[in-house]
């Protein structure tokens, strides 16, 4: 063995301590891109507020103007469903993914145990 190459045991404390400050690297990166996700979807959720509150107002004038209701209540009343009815609509179809998700996980795993 030579004086100037280092021993295995060396090397592997090396290799250990820089695959620690990659994964230590890639938390902050991951820490920072779920700040940014959470940014966007805190916008997206805004944008689909306002849609909502301004297709009620719409939805509002014309029920107002066509059957005389009372513009107030129709729009809070429209509002709320242009944004809660796609909301459930969208959560449901998310759970139903994640349900098919889980099942296809179980039955493969199922398959690779047998």
């Amino acid at each position: 063995m030579s004086r100037g190459r280092p021993s295995r045991r060396a090397r592997e404390a090396a290799r250990a301590k820089a695959e620690q400050k990659a994964a230590a690297e890639a938390k902050v990166v991951t820490q920072r891109a779920i700040k940014r996700l959470d940014l966007l979807e805190w916008a997206i959720f805004g944008i689909g507020a306002v849609l909502a509150m301004g297709g009620g107002a719409v939805v509002a004038g014309l029920m107002t103007a066509a059957a005389g209701w009372d513009f107030r209540s129709t729009w809070i009343g429209a509002s709320l469903l242009l944004f809660v009815v796609p909301g459930v609509a969208a959560l449901a179809k998310i759970r139903r993914d994640e349900q098919a998700d889980a099942d296809r996980i179980a039955a493969s795993k199922g398959r690779s145990d047998g």
